[in-house]
C-alpha cells in the first residue's frame, strides 16, 4: 500500500516541503502508469523525468536529476502526490503468488508429455530442434562429449585480450565538444542532460561488443568461459582510471560509473539468466563451479559492491535443477555474508522442493525482505495453516504496514482477527487520512484509543506530516468545539497544503464558533496582504481570500454580512489591488463595474 505516510518516510523535510509545493503548482505533467510503474515530467528550473516503481519491498523512484544526498529529491515527491491524486491511496504492487510448493505449469506439461509419447516422436523432435539452432547444436555435442567446431575467435584468445580490450576502449573514449555539438542540447535548459545521454550512448556503444562476446559464452554452453569473462571484465573496468577526454566532468569515478553502466547493460540482455539456459554438460558444470569457489575464496580485484554484483550470478545457478545440487558444497569456504548465505538457502531450497528448509530460511528473512515475507504468507495460505498465517501477518503488518496493511484487511475480518484487522485498519486510516476507514475503525476502539488517534493526527497537521482537512474532521466529530477552535486557529492558513484543506477546517470551525472564526478571518485576512508570514501579494493570495470568504458565507449563513462587510473594508483599505478587487468581484461580494476597461489581476 503505497500512501501519502510512506511517501513522506522516504524524503527529508526540506525535499518533501519543496516537493508539495511543486505539486501543488502543476508542476507534474504527462503522468502515466503502466502496471506498477508511473512516468511524469516534473518542471523546476528544468524538466526532469521521474518514475515511481511499486516494486514487492516498497516504492522505488528514479529521476534524472542531479540530487543524491538524504532520501528521495523534489520530483520525486511530487510526483508520488500526483500518484496518490490520481489513482488514490490503497495502491500495491503485483507480487507474485508463487511458493516453492507450486509446480511450473510449463515443466508439469512437458514431463507428461515427454511420459506419455514414444521415443520416435521425442526423437525427430529433437533432430528438428538441433538442426534450426546452432547454440543447442553446440550444447548437445558439448553435452555428448564430442569436439565442437569453433564458430568463432577461440575462448582463450578472448579471455586473455578481454583487460587490455577493455581498457583501451575506454580509456580512450573522448568527452568533448564535438559530443556536446552532436548531443543537441547545446543553448537549451536540458544542455546538462543532454550530454549525459549523449556520454550515457557513448559507453554504451563501446560496451556493446563486449556483451555481445559474453553472451556467446553463455548460449554455446561455455559456463566456466563465461563465468571468467564477467569477472575479468568487471575487474579491468573498474580500473580504468579516466577517459581520453572528459571537458565538461561528467564523470566522478569513470570506473566505477562505467561498471554501474556495464551490469545495467547487461540486465535487460538476459545476463545472468542466459548463463544457464543452455544445456551444460556435467563435466563443464563441475569445472564452473570449482572455478567458482576458487575465485571467490580469494579474488585478484574487489570492485564496489562485489558481493552484491556476484548475488544475481550466485541465484542463478542455485535456480537451476542441475546447479542447485553442487553448489553449497563448493561455496562452502567462499567468505559470503549472512544475507547472501540465506538468500542462496531460500533459492536452492525452491529450486530442490525442500519445503522445510524454504519455510525455516523464510522466516529468517522475512523481517529484512517484504518479497519474502509475501512468498511466506501465500505457502501458508496455500497450506491452509490459519496460526501460521496469522502469525506471519502479524508481523509483516509490524514490519511493513504500508505494504501489508491492504493485505490483512482483504484476508481477515474482524472477527477472525480482531487486534490484526483492528491495527491494519488504524494504520490505514491514518496513512490515507480516510474519513470512511475512521466510520468502520471506531466501533473497534476504546474511548481513550479514539482520542489517542484524534490527537495523533492533530499533532501530524499541526508540523506538515499530515492533513489538515481530516484533523479537523475527526475534531468536529470526536472533541470540543474549543479543542477544534484552537486547532484551526492555531494554523497559519496561507501555507496549509493543499489550499482547499484551510477551506475545510473553516467550514468544521464555522459550523461550532462562526464568531471566533470571523474575528479571525478579519484579522488574518489583512495581515497576509501586509506580508505577515510570508505571504505575497498576487494571485495566489488573492484566490485564497476569495476561497475563504465563500467557504465561510456558505457553511454559515448568519457570517453573510460579515463577510460582505470585510470584503467592501478589503477594497477601501487596499484600494490599489485590482487582482483582490476583481477576485472578490468574481465570487460576488462586490457589485461588478459596469463601464471602463477589463480589470487585469496583478497588485
Amino acid at each position: 500500500m503505497f500512501t501519502r505516510q510512506s511517501l513522506r518516510h522516504l524524503a527529508n523535510d526540506n525535499s518533501f516541503q519543496r516537493g508539495q509545493a511543486y505539486y501543488d503548482a502543476g508542476a507534474v505533467r504527462k503522468l502515466r502508469r503502466e502496471a506498477n510503474t508511473f512516468q511524469a515530467q516534473v518542471k523546476g528550473t528544468r524538466t526532469y523525468r521521474t518514475e515511481l516503481l511499486l516494486a514487492p519491498t516498497g516504492p522505488k523512484f528514479e529521476c534524472n536529476c542531479p540530487y543524491d544526498f538524504d532520501g528521495i529529491c523534489k520530483h520525486a515527491v511530487a510526483l508520488g502526490l500526483a500518484v496518490l491524486e490520481a489513482y488514490g491511496s490503497n495502491l500495491t504492487s503485483q507480487e507474485s503468488r508463487e511458493h516453492p510448493a507450486v509446480p511450473k505449469r510449463l515443466g508439469a506439461a512437458v514431463a507428461a508429455a515427454w511420459a506419455s509419447h514414444p521415443t520416435a516422436d521425442k526423437l525427430r523432435f529433437l533432430e528438428q530442434a538441433l538442426a534450426k539452432s546452432d547454440d543447442l547444436a553446440r550444447q548437445f555435442l558439448g553435452f555428448v562429449g564430442q569436439p565442437v567446431p569453433a564458430s568463432g575467435p577461440d575462448p582463450l584468445v578472448i579471455l586473455d585480450t578481454l583487460a587490455e580490450r577493455l581498457t583501451d576502449t575506454l580509456s580512450t573514449l573522448e568527452f568533448d565538444e564535438e559530443l556536446w555539438e552532436s548531443s543537441g542540447g547545446n543553448g537549451g535548459y536540458d544542455e546538462g542532460e543532454a550530454l549525459e545521454e549523449a556520454s550515457a550512448e557513448v559507453v554504451r556503444e563501446a560496451l556493446a561488443g563486449f556483451v555481445s562476446e559474453l553472451l556467446g559464452l553463455a548460449r554455446g554452453g561455455q559456463l566456466t568461459a563465461a563465468l571468467r569473462y564477467w569477472a575479468t571484465a568487471c575487474a579491468a573496468i573498474y580500473q580504468v582510471d579516466e577517459p581520453g577526454s572528459d571537458d565538461y566532468g561528467l564523470f566522478g569515478d569513470y570506473g566505477t560509473e562505467v561498471l554501474a553502466q556495464w551490469h545495467e547493460q547487461l540486465h535487460p540482455a538476459g545476463w545472468p539468466a542466459v548463463l544457464l539456459s543452455a544445456v551444460v554438460p556435467p563435466a563443464e558444470l563441475e569445472a564452473g563451479l570449482h572455478w567458482l569457489d576458487t575465485y571467490l575464496i580469494d579474488p585478484p580485484t574487489r570492485w564496489p559492491d562485489f558481493e552484491a554484483s556476484w548475488l544475481p550470478l550466485l541465484l542463478a545457478l542455485a535456480a537451476d535443477p542441475a546447479a542447485a545440487p553442487l553448489l553449497l558444497a563448493h561455496l562452502e569456504k567462499v567468505p559470503l555474508s549472512a544475507d547472501t548465505q540465506a538468500r542462496l538457502r531460500l533459492q536452492l531450497a525452491r529450486t530442490l522442493a525442500n519445503d522445510a528448509d524454504w519455510v525455516q530460511t523464510a522466516e529468517t528473512l522475512l523481517p529484512q525482505d517484504a518479497a519474502v515475507a509475501q512468498q511466506l504468507l501465500n505457502y501458508y495460505t496455500c497450506q491452509a495453516d490459519r496460526p501460521a498465517l496469522l502469525r506471519t501477518a502479524a508481523k509483516a503488518l509490524a514490519i511493513w504496514p504500508d505494504h501489508f496493511g491492504g493485505y490483512v484487511l482483504n484476508t481477515f475480518t474482524a472477527a477472525q482477527a480482531p487486534d490484526l484487522y483492528r491495527d491494519a485498519l488504524r494504520h490505514r486510516t491514518q496513512a490515507n487520512h480516510s474519513l470512511d476507514d475512521f466510520g468502520q475503525l471506531r466501533p473497534l476502539l476504546m474511548p481513550a484509543e479514539i482520542t489517542a488517534l484524534v490527537e495523533t493526527a492533530v499533532a501530524a497537521a499541526q508540523d506538515g506530516r499530515g492533513s489538515v482537512a481530516f484533523a479537523a474532521e475527526l475534531l468536529a466529530r470526536e472533541a470540543s468545539p474549543v479543542a477544534l477552535t484552537e486547532f484551526v486557529l492555531g494554523l497559519e492558513w496561507i501555507h496549509i497544503s493543499p489550499p482547499y484543506h484551510a477551506e475545510i477546517a473553516m467550514m468544521r470551525l464555522a459550523e461550532v464558533d462562526p464568531t471566533a472564526l470571523m474575528l479571525a478571518l478579519e484579522t488574518r485576512v489583512r495581515a497576509y496582504l501586509g506580508g505577515h508570514a510570508g505571504a505575497k501579494r498576487g494571485a495566489f493570495l488573492y484566490d485564497r481570500i476569495g476561497r475563504w470568504l465563500v467557504s465561510v458565507r456558505g457553511t454559515a449563513p448568519r457570517l453573510t454580512e460579515p463577510v460582505l462587510r470585510l470584503a467592501l473594508e478589503l477594497r477601501q483599505e487596499f484600494p490599489t489591488l485590482s487582482g483582490l478587487r476583481q477576485v472578490l468581484r468574481d465570487e460576488g461580494f462586490l457589485p461588478m463595474e459596469s463601464t471602463g476597461a477589463p480589470h487585469k489581476r496583478g497588485k
